[in-house]
């Protein structure tokens, strides 16, 4: 049961907060001490209400019952978005609002992508390196009924991606490996700016990412194998088919599959953030081309992604 003084205050919580004005809010209410993203101006507001209001609420309560209390409202506050696919629809189930930001786009984000996982043959298998939280992993299990091994090594956002995959029951297609790939095999950190679900621009083995330095929070600790060293080690499913989404090692990956790309792998998505001509692309493009592929037409001068697809 709320006391009055619970009551008034939420009153005038809510009456104050839509307007900005804080005057006369005690100190403790604000600011709010968390990090909100990928929302409009808006909803940030509102959620800062929403979070101020439970933590007032609970302030009176001993500190395990507090801490107790406000885990059961952020449990029961985690959101699943349903976004429609061919065939029917994928759910996405959100820790952080930015986990939720390529979910929302996963029809319309990269198109380029969608079209190329749509034209895989049903059957195959995908390796999605740097699956992040499951988007595309989820979309050609579902869709195209294509066997996945998905490389995620961020521990949220694996845990997210073990999560999606587990919500919409497609365990038995889509296989999530906590591991980052690179060009020899060993353990190294995983360096990170933003930890949380669904974030990326980190770095493997360097403080750098395709955007350049990474002003870096955390290093977790990671095992990395090459493409070729995970294939022998573990016996996985060789890949038919690769997409390559990792902020900036590119290169050391391809570098580190030389075997499995010229005798398995028939085509390869590439996100490379830049035109080939450039020098990362260029050199995506050189090592690709010595494994028997070719840059498909149009596939990387104005889009986010390359396409590289074997010669006969």
């Amino acid at each position: 049961m709320l006391s009055d003084w619970q009551i008034d205050a939420c009153r005038n919580l809510a009456e104050l907060a839509p307007s900005g004005n804080r005057d006369g809010m005690p100190n403790w209410i604000y600011p709010c001490q968390c990090t909100i993203r990928e929302s409009n101006p808006m909803s940030k507001s509102l959620s800062k209400l929403l979070i101020n209001g439970v933590k007032l609420l609970t302030l009176p309560m001993k500190p395990y019952r507090r801490a107790n209390t406000r885990s059961l409202v952020s449990e029961g506050l985690v959101q699943r978005l349903s976004m429609a696919v061919p065939g029917g629809h994928l759910d996405f189930e959100s820790t952080t609002a930015r986990s939720l930001h390529d979910a929302n786009s996963i029809t319309h984000g990269e198109p380029e992508t969608v079209r190329w996982i749509d034209q895989l043959p049903e059957g195959s298998v995908l390796w999605d390196i740097g699956a992040n939280i499951g988007v595309y992993s989820l979309y050609a299990a579902y869709v195209r009924n294509i066997r996945v091994a998905a490389f995620e090594p961020g521990a949220a956002s694996h845990a997210a991606l073990c999560r999606n995959i587990e919500i919409n029951k497609l365990n038995d297609k889509i296989q999530p490996y906590c591991i980052a790939l690179s060009d020899q095999i060993g353990a190294d950190y995983l360096y990170m700016a933003d930890t949380g679900a669904g974030h990326s621009m980190h770095g493997f083995g360097q403080a750098r990412s395709v955007q350049g330095a990474i002003d870096y929070n955390f290093r977790q600790s990671v095992i990395g194998y090459t493409i070729d060293g995970v294939l022998e080690a573990f016996r996985l499913p060789p890949p038919d088919y690769i997409k390559l989404d990792v902020d900036g090692i590119e290169a050391k990956i391809i570098k580190g599959g030389g075997e499995t790309l010229g005798r398995y792998v028939k085509s390869i998505i590439v996100e490379a953030d830049q035109p080939p001509e450039r020098i990362e692309a260029g050199e995506i493009n050189k090592l690709l081309d010595g494994f028997g592929f070719r840059l498909r037409p149009g596939g990387g001068i104005k889009v986010r992604n390359l396409i590289f697809d074997k010669q006969a």
